[in-house]
């Protein structure tokens, strides 16, 4: 029993430091651009096999509006709207003028980067620059 309680005892505070150093993101912190490659296809160059992206691309502006796209050579696509920071700093609500809105979640934010789940559920890293 005591062997039970010394491993529950270890694990819980295992826990509590893993949960505690997971940084939260501030809306200040966010303010900026932040960039996720996306693999489109590979080219064959002298039989060399480089790979072609695009960017998914956030930029998020101090006054509480943001732009996001996908961009290659040119703009892929682009929309505006608003953004904020859900009270426990979990997910990004964006509002568009149509009056649609969404969400992201943040998750393993340190203040460079944060890895959000796409609707497919795929983690989508994205980093500041």
């Amino acid at each position: 029993m005591r062997k039970n309680f010394v491993l529950f005892a270890i694990l819980a505070n295992l826990f509590l430091v893993l949960a505690c150093s997971q940084e939260q993101p501030s809306k200040e912190q966010l303010i900026g651009t932040w960039k996720h490659p996306i693999s489109v296809g590979s080219v064959n160059v002298n039989n060399e096999s480089t790979t072609v992206y695009t960017y998914e691309i956030f930029k998020f502006k101090g006054d509480g509006t943001f732009v996001f796209g996908e961009y290659g050579q040119s703009p892929l696509y682009e929309v505006e709207g608003r953004w904020e920071l859900t009270e426990d700093k979990q997910r990004l609500v964006f509002s568009f003028d149509n009056g649609e809105t969404s969400s992201i979640d943040i998750r393993e934010f340190d203040g460079n980067s944060f890895v959000t789940t796409s609707k497919e559920g795929n983690d989508f890293k994205y980093t500041k620059e």
